[in-house]
């Protein structure tokens, strides 16, 4: 069955079977549908964001299309989340879909409904959840925001709250801990960074240097793993003033600027070892142009589909190349390079305001997360983030020390 949306001269919903996760029409109530047909207008069409083409068509459903701001508020809403965002939220969506739906009927029992849904279809999918053991207890919140936004989105009110989701999610915790070998995820160390830092410089695989050059890079500026991977050449400069990185993160709006600039200081890193290893792979790498994702080389396609995953990938691969594995009932994911990094700066003695301006961090709640305050200092914490200590500077015309 094909629905057309009921906007006035145009349609906003994108002709995807991604859309399943959405049989919604305009008035709130279920439908059978598992496409829907493409408009007139396929410029505004979001591809590959059923999510977004969808919430477009449901508020602007009566609205002419010719009308002064029409157009632009339909991208106004379309943009209102970052692409990766929307992404997660519908993968995620996506699963709590199947499990209303396609496991329910493959189990002899009558479907769920997936929206609007009621708690106990969320506590269902929590128990499921659990059963299946293929998520665990501190990534359950992402799962849950997925559905409470989709419903709030679509005009339902949010499911997966309240005391007994909350209960739920504590008992999910508990039971995860009496079944499994519990693994600690813990900051990289600064050492292991230097060793990285070392193969980079020496390797002659241009893959490996393009690795170990981006985890360094992930290290120094506390960089989360989705900003990382899709630096682009216009957002590295190397000048008179050192290094700088533009990010473009989730805590800094997309209006705004936020260069951070790590200088080229001899006095903490003498032989110039992090301008060397990011010139080389430069050098490696060729020229590109500055809309050019910065990691990317020039013959490699669809960069644009690189996924967070992949710092995680390539920092494996180079621990596996260096023999270097975390203590017993730890691991290192490509989240312990920003804590690492943020963890090795406090050990070293730099302010928390300072860290949490360089990470950009949006608080100190939230930085706190991040640092492990039993990392210990050491040479390499201070080659890498010695630039950001507060150090008293010496009268006019004194000698230096």
């Amino acid at each position: 069955m094909l629905v057309t949306c009921a906007v006035t001269r145009r349609a906003f919903l994108a002709r995807s079977g991604d859309l399943r996760t959405y049989r919604a029409d305009l008035d709130n109530a279920l439908v059978e549908s598992e496409a829907l047909v493409l408009g007139a207008a396929p410029d505004l069409l979001i591809p590959k964001q059923p999510w977004a083409s969808a919430l477009v068509a449901r508020a602007l459903a009566d609205v002419d299309m010719d009308r002064p701001g029409a157009l632009a508020a339909a991208q106004l809403l379309a943009s209102g989340r970052r692409p990766g965002t929307l992404r997660s939220y519908e993968g995620k969506f996506d699963r709590f879909f199947r499990f209303c739906t396609d496991v329910q009927i493959g189990q002899g029992f009558p479907a769920l409904s997936p929206m609007p849904a009621t708690s106990s279809s969320v506590l269902l999918y929590l128990g499921w959840l659990q059963e299946e053991d293929k998520v665990h207890a501190r990534s359950l919140q992402p799962y849950m925001s997925a559905i409470n936004q989709a419903h709030v989105d679509f005009g339902f009110p949010p499911p997966a709250v309240g005391q007994l989701v909350r209960l739920a999610r504590r008992g999910f915790g508990e039971v995860e801990g009496e079944s499994s070998a519990l693994v600690r995820r813990i900051p990289l160390p600064a050492a292991v960074v230097m060793q990285i830092l070392n193969l980079g410089l020496v390797t002659p695989s241009v893959l490996v240097l393009r690795a170990c050059a981006c985890l360094v890079v992930q290290f120094l500026w506390f960089a989360r793993a989705d900003t990382g991977i899709h630096l682009r050449q216009g957002h590295v400069g190397v000048g008179a003033f050192g290094i700088t990185l533009s990010e473009r993160t989730k805590t800094i709006a997309r209006h705004l600027a936020a260069p951070m600039t790590r200088p080229c200081l001899a006095a903490w890193d003498p032989d110039g070892l992090i301008l060397r290893l990011l010139q080389r792979w430069l050098h490696a790498r060729g020229t590109v142009s500055d809309d050019a994702f910065f990691w990317a080389l020039p013959e490699e396609a669809s960069p644009e589909a690189w996924t967070s995953a992949l710092i995680n990938t390539w920092l494996q691969e180079i621990l596996s190349v260096l023999q270097v594995q975390p203590p017993l009932g730890c691991s290192w994911s490509s989240h312990s390079l920003r804590s690492g990094g943020a963890s090795a700066a406090f050990a070293l003695g730099v302010d928390l305001l300072v860290i949490m301006n360089w990470g950009l961090w949006s608080t100190l709640d939230s930085l706190h997360l991040y640092v492990d305050v039993l990392v210990q200092p050491d040479a390499a914490a201070a080659l890498f983030f010695g630039h950001l200590l507060r150090v008293p500077c010496p009268p006019p015309g004194a000698p230096p020390s």
